[in-house]
């Protein structure tokens, strides 16, 4: 289990702080969730999308998950548009594109590079103390470069598992035919990552599916990282959340009030009733980093009366499989003076993240034999 959570955590948070072309790891629930909810549509198995903070427009596969970069939700205009590159990128992974790239590579002259990519280093706070959680560590845009770029039998393989289910779903192609086709944009790595030929775009051409209506939870999510979507109101509510600006009785179409309340909360503003709706929220999203979170919210404002649902939410598996589980539940024992357990908690945490100093004066201040009879997930951690 121990080498299972190091390789989440080398995969999820890559420490290269200043590095100015880097990819900014981004958490974002709902953002996660909306692909959750796209796979379901589908009919495909589920498989974690992470979004970067970039400028440039990319999408590229590390392990079994998929990355968007902030740069591709601003140039994308259609729901189906995003569906399919979704869908090329799902195609490299069930066809373990992945893992024969890094096969060659570690036979390669760039094998120090490539283990380079997974370096790890202390999650860093957000500015909101009420969160707590969350991280400013960037992906090396070099070496996503490397990794990302496949061979022409790679792309075919993932480009034919993409027509097979734009056909089955009948995806408009219209303006993705027009996003392969463009001149090359110096700001636009997906075409640095991705092979281009008059073969990929002739193979849509025989597609004509009707455009189908944006939702509005695409438009919300391109509104947030784009401020161009098109309901002018969304555009409106996110710039004023950049200026300082929330009104809590504002409706935004369809789109829950715990979705605007979250928004709010994020940026720092106060929000009658939060822990209420934070838990109205999570009845209806589902993400294991919305939950890290409200476990956090819980913490940091004393909310003893609700640490049921902490210790309800400890065996949730895809919680487990968080960089923060081990740190969250550490801090929660801390809290209500499990001096053992927080010990145990914070010795795996700092293990996990490779942080010798720290396990080790985390390791040394139990001893293991009282873990069983203290924590029956202590087979877990075998």
């Amino acid at each position: 289990m121990i080498n299972k959570y190091k390789f989440i955590c080398l995969t999820y948070f890559l420490f290269i702080f200043n590095n100015l072309h880097s990819y900014e790891i981004v958490r974002d629930p709902i953002f996660e969730e909306y692909f959750s909810d796209i796979s379901k549509q589908l009919k495909l198995d589920k498989i974690n999308v992470f979004l970067v903070k970039n400028t440039t427009s990319n999408a590229f596969v590390i392990e079994d998950n998929i990355y968007f970069t902030t740069g591709l939700l601003e140039v994308i205009n259609d729901e189906d548009t995003l569906k399919a590159i979704y869908l090329h990128e799902y195609g490299h992974i069930i066809k373990n594109h992945f893992q024969s790239k890094r096969i060659k590579i570690q036979q390669s002259k760039n094998k120090v590079s490539f283990y380079s990519l997974f370096s790890v280093g202390l999650a860093v706070l957000t500015g909101n103390a009420n969160i707590g959680v969350g991280s400013s560590i960037s992906l090396n845009s070099n070496l996503i470069n490397e990794i990302s770029k496949h061979s022409i039998n790679f792309e075919i393989e993932a480009d034919n598992f993409m027509i097979d289910q734009i056909k089955k779903n009948k995806i408009n192609t219209s303006e993705l035919k027009s996003f392969l086709s463009e001149v090359d944009d110096p700001k636009n790595n997906y075409f640095r990552t991705h092979p281009k030929s008059e073969d990929r775009t002739n193979n849509l051409k025989e597609f004509n599916y009707k455009k189908s209506k944006n939702s509005e939870k695409f438009e919300w999510i391109k509104s947030k990282y784009s401020k161009n979507s098109n309901y002018k109101n969304f555009n409106i509510f996110f710039k004023n959340l950049e200026k300082g600006i929330f009104d809590k009785e504002e409706k935004l179409n369809k789109i829950n009030k715990e979705l605007i309340s979250y928004e709010a909360f994020k940026k720092g503003f106060f929000v009658n009733d939060w822990n209420n709706e934070f838990q109205n929220l999570i009845m209806i999203n589902n993400n294991s980093f919305l939950k890290i979170e409200y476990i956090n919210y819980l913490l940091d404002n004393n909310l003893d009366d609700e640490y049921y649902v902490i210790e309800d939410l400890k065996f949730d598996r895809n919680l487990m499989n968080e960089y923060f589980y081990y740190f969250i539940y550490g801090k929660y024992y801390n809290k209500i003076g499990s001096i053992n357990l927080a010990n145990f908690y914070f010795c795996h945490f700092y293990k996990a993240v490779n942080i010798i100093n720290k396990a080790d004066f985390f390791c040394k201040k139990y001893d293991i034999k009282d873990i069983p009879t203290l924590d029956k997930s202590y087979a877990l951690f075998k």
